[in-house]
């Protein structure tokens, strides 16, 4: 049955193709074909598409920019566009969604997993990643890499850079109070949490163990904190981080914010199993990803979770309900 996309624009998501070489391509078809997701166009070139994944051509329906009446919800709708090979395809297909998104013709979008290394090489060697592509678009400086998983967030306040480098993030106090005053808000406007309780991780070894490692914490984390509960923001810390996330905190904190990328994702994925997902937060748009990678290796084992993606799914739903 054919239904006009004025009518089901309010529910259909954009999903980017991300690496179409990848696992997360593979899951996205398997719980569309078992019925567990719906309302949604995928972004991608089709010749693209059909050059790299089995999938009937008789139960996908193409749509353009001028055919977005012809959405089709018993197949498998593509968004098919102009692109010179499929590593491009990868990055204009995150284009596009924003676009399309930003015009409100969809509620959100999900990116699949991306490989940067193949981006960096074949596309554009300035990619970091795709929190920053979407922050970038908009100008937004103080968004955060949010993962999530059972009303509990991990959040890093720097992602892809150099260890040695951290601590010089910190050195610019205004930024980094900006940006966890910004995840207090995100918490509770975008998620309903009336009174966020937070706890932070300290940069060193047992943040510092007071002085004697490092005064790291001293000189550039504690002065932020005691600015945020000046301003009656629920944060505790800093604190150690290989001790921080424990059952006792679990149960008594909503989030739990780090200094670097693998102190926040460790615990995360562990926690979460594959099952989470990776919130792009304070942009006008609506942007997440399963919080696996491309996991080329695990194609036709069977073993790899779809959780991720559903997940994806509801969270989306859920930001655009809260938001309206």
């Amino acid at each position: 049955m054919s239904l006009t996309f004025r009518k089901l624009n309010n529910n259909l998501i954009a999903i980017s193709v991300g690496d179409v070489n990848g696992i997360g391509i593979h899951l996205l078809i398997k719980e569309f074909l078992n019925n567990k997701i719906n309302n949604f166009v995928l972004i991608t070139n089709i010749r693209v598409f059909r050059e790299n994944i089995k999938f009937p051509i008789s139960k996908i329906n193409l749509i353009n920019e001028r055919q977005f009446n012809k959405y089709k919800n018993s197949k498998l709708n593509i968004y098919s566009f102009k692109t010179k090979n499929k590593h491009t395809n990868t990055l204009d297909s995150l284009n596009l969604a924003y676009k399309l998104t930003k015009k409100k013709q969809f509620i959100g979008i999900l990116t699949l997993p991306l490989d940067k290394n193949k981006i960096n090489k074949y596309v554009n060697k300035n990619f970091i990643d795709q929190t920053s592509f979407f922050s970038k678009k908009e100008n937004e400086k103080n968004s955060n890499m949010i993962f999530y998983y059972k009303k509990k967030f991990f959040i890093p306040l720097t992602t892809h850079i150099e260890l040695k480098k951290v601590y010089k993030c910190f050195k610019n106090k205004e930024h980094i109070l900006n940006k966890i005053e910004s995840l207090f808000w995100t918490l509770k406007k975008d998620f309903k949490i009336k009174k966020p309780k937070m706890i932070l991780a300290g940069i060193n070894p047992h943040a510092g163990e007071k002085g004697t490692i490092s005064k790291d914490e001293s000189k550039y984390l504690k002065p932020i904190v005691d600015v945020l509960k000046k301003k009656r923001i629920n944060i505790t810390g800093p604190e150690s981080g290989d001790g921080m996330v424990n059952k006792q905190n679990i149960k008594k904190f909503d989030a739990f914010i780090f200094t670097y990328h693998d102190q926040a994702l460790i615990p995360f994925k562990i926690i979460s199993n594959y099952e989470g997902v990776n919130f792009t937060s304070k942009l006008n748009v609506i942007r997440v990803s399963p919080s696996h990678g491309t996991g080329e290796h695990l194609i036709g084992l069977n073993i790899a979770t779809s959780k991720g993606i559903i997940n994806s799914f509801n969270l989306i739903k859920k930001i655009y309900k809260n938001r309206n």
